[in-house]
């Protein structure tokens, strides 16, 4: 992640270009849910609509999670409902893409509570318990080494 000229955060991974970019024939939009489910796919019509009454950055996450079912080629079963399995596969993948180790290492440096690092990485705070519970060890390897040069480099 870094700051454009114009103070505002040029974020590493935008789920709504990377659709547009690789998935061109799917539909993205927004629609009453009820509330109780963040997203739903349709993949015979190929459209994908979020909840509408969610906050951007809950949506931008929900809209990560959506496209990662579609890139592991999860067929949508049914009864409507992905297994658990398949579920985990997806908040695994979309929470790579939307936090990668470098921004993460980042946010770290300024402050090590979770709000405060979800908010800096433009993310919900699920979404970062699944990055951070699903790091390896050389993933920490690679925070520690970045963490480190981070304090030796001031900006």
């Amino acid at each position: 992640m870094a700051d454009r000229e114009d103070g505002s955060r040029q974020l590493s991974y935008d789920p709504r270009a990377d659709i547009a970019r690789r998935h061109p024939d799917w539909i993205v939009g927004t629609g009453d849910l009820g509330g109780l489910i963040p997203e739903v796919l349709c993949p015979v019509r190929r459209v994908i609509l979020l909840e509408r009454s969610l906050s951007p950055v809950v949506r931008r996450c929900s809209l990560a999670h959506a496209i990662a079912h579609i890139d592991l080629d999860h067929t949508h079963p049914v009864t409507g409902h992905y297994e658990n399995r398949e579920e985990a596969a997806a908040n695994v993948l979309a929470a790579r893409r939307l936090i990668p180790l470098r921004d993460y290492a980042a946010a770290l440096t300024w402050t090590r509570e979770p709000a405060e690092v979800a908010a800096e990485l433009v993310v919900d705070a699920a979404t970062l318990r699944v990055r951070e519970s699903g790091l390896t060890t050389a993933d920490r390897r690679t925070i520690r080494g970045l963490l480190r040069r981070c304090v030796r480099e001031p900006a």
